[in-house]
């Protein structure tokens, strides 16, 4: 009988870090929205040193022809410089979707919010982004 409790308690404690582990590779999501723009970043796990970051854009006014190119930045809150993208371009949706890489950093991973600088016309906006 005592093996047997030895096996139950081996086993539910080898789940457990099981289960702990794949919690690390899901996906971290933020989120954040200004007059002009909503955006969202997901961060999924790390390859080989480079996350992989997908950009979610969305232009709220209503002439989106009149954007044209524009520019982005984001950074941690640490003020580490994660990606910058230039001449980017809205759809006909007024939506900018792109992957990117960027160097995996603790700074990246642990912060609690980061900040999408979006120019574009003469114009600039930090959008700050929150951990859903």
């Amino acid at each position: 009988m005592r093996k047997f409790y030895i096996a139950l308690f081996s086993l539910f404690f080898f789940v457990s870090l099981v289960g702990c582990q794949s919690k690390a590779e899901d996906p971290l999501e933020f989120s954040g929205e200004t007059l002009s723009w909503s955006a969202t970043i997901t961060l999924y796990p790390v390859e080989s040193s480079k996350e992989t970051a997908q950009i979610n854009l969305n232009y709220l006014g209503d002439k989106i022809e009149s954007v044209g190119d524009f520019k982005i930045n984001l950074d941690t809150s640490n003020n580490e410089n994660g990606v910058a993208v230039r001449d980017a371009r809205l759809d006909k949706e007024g939506k900018f979707k792109e992957k990117v890489k960027l160097e995996a950093s603790e700074g990246i991973m642990k912060s609690k919010h980061l900040i999408l600088t979006v120019k574009w016309n003469d114009q600039s906006e930090d959008i700050v982004l929150k951990v859903k």
